[in-house]
């Protein structure tokens, strides 16, 4: 008979613990801190060592019972893109013929990352047009009524999804963050990373907000978003409020407020500003295509096939030079915190195999 999953308030202790990785913020950092490291045969070696051994610290530091990466592939963005034509312009992204890293060894190295997690009993997947932060949301919202979960990320789109069962491990501030001390870190509220990214916009994506609106003016504006969930036309009214006032006491508009109150943008969003950002930053929502929907389902739910072997693995640290990096005594225990969770998948394999 199978199992079922406690229904949402359940009392019912959840013991599943899951760890998933954001595949290209944790390599792309790696890579960068090491890209000039290589074996005694010229090799390039850095970008692989520091992604396992991050990884490798993480799941070392925690009981997790399975582990997930998601990664970019070549036209990751493309469904955003479709919606919002400056999407990530100012990353050079070439959403018709792909992006192309200009480094080659990056290329390869991330191939090899890849290849070293196949035996390391690690789930993953990309697909060309999905973005590993519409995985990552999926995963989260599927699970996490069932299971406590770490994202490892630098991406702060990825914090609204931080929830009583939910925690970020944020590579650049090589520090966790959750509901009691997500104020203390970004200095708002944890439910208004949707609201603050639909107004101001998000850099880093090329995405416009409104116009001459940065998140210091909107903290003015509205310091209940540092305090609770604050909704977007809760903004609008309070702008319409503060420029009635205005008027009535005589005083110019202020032009930002003008702004906030018609969508204003100098983006190519025109007059739908607050739908179309809704839609490129809002993660309740992820953007998956029907294939890929049905090959994260699988990867979910079915048990990991037995043609994994860390020897296998330790074979290829040998080949790439890395037991002379690690030295002898750290060699041979450094798969350790793999092999360990290789058993708890084997365990989850046969209780799965018990159910059905």
């Amino acid at each position: 008979m199978r199992r079922t999953p406690p229904k949402n308030g359940s009392s019912e202790k959840i013991k599943i613990s899951t760890l998933v990785v954001d595949g290209n913020a944790l390599y792309k950092r790696g890579y960068s801190a090491t890209k000039n490291e290589y074996n005694d045969k010229g090799k390039p070696i850095g970008g692989i060592y520091q992604f396992i051994t991050v990884l490798r610290k993480i799941i070392d530091e925690n009981l997790y019972h399975k582990v997930f990466v998601f990664w970019d592939g070549e036209f990751s963005g493309k469904m955003r893109w479709e919606i919002y034509k400056d999407y990530k312009i100012g990353r050079g992204k070439d959403y018709i013929n792909g992006t192309k890293p200009e480094d080659e060894n990056e290329v390869l190295q991330r191939r090899e990352v890849f290849n070293y997690l196949e035996e390391l009993y690690i789930r993953q997947l990309f697909d060309e047009k999905v973005e590993a932060d519409d995985f990552i949301a999926y995963y989260c919202k599927a699970k996490r009524d069932t299971e406590k979960i770490t994202v490892v990320t630098s991406d702060r789109d990825l914090c609204q999804l931080v929830h009583e069962n939910v925690r970020m491990y944020m590579i650049d501030l090589k520090t966790y963050v959750y509901t009691k001390n997500f104020k203390e870190k970004f200095g708002y509220h944890h439910e208004n990373v949707v609201v603050i990214k639909t107004l101001c916009g998000d850099n880093s994506d090329s995405i416009k907000g409104v116009k001459r609106l940065g998140e210091e003016t909107l903290f003015n504006l509205m310091p209940e978003l540092k305090e609770r969930k604050v909704t977007l036309d809760e903004v609008l009214n309070r702008a319409k409020e503060l420029q009635d006032k205005r008027i009535e006491n005589k005083k110019p508009n202020l032009k930002v407020l003008d702004n906030i109150i018609n969508g204003t943008t100098d983006g190519v969003q025109g007059d739908n500003l607050y739908t179309i950002n809704h839609k490129l930053v809002d993660l309740t929502s992820p953007l998956i295509h029907e294939k890929a929907l049905n090959e994260v389902n699988e990867l979910i739910a079915s048990p990991l096939s037995d043609d994994r072997s860390i020897k296998n693995a330790y074979k290829m640290l040998k080949e790439d030079g890395l037991d002379k990096v690690l030295g002898q005594s750290r060699y041979e225990t450094y798969l350790l915190p793999f092999k360990k969770l290789m058993e708890r998948e084997k365990k989850n394999n046969l209780s799965y195999l018990q159910d059905i």
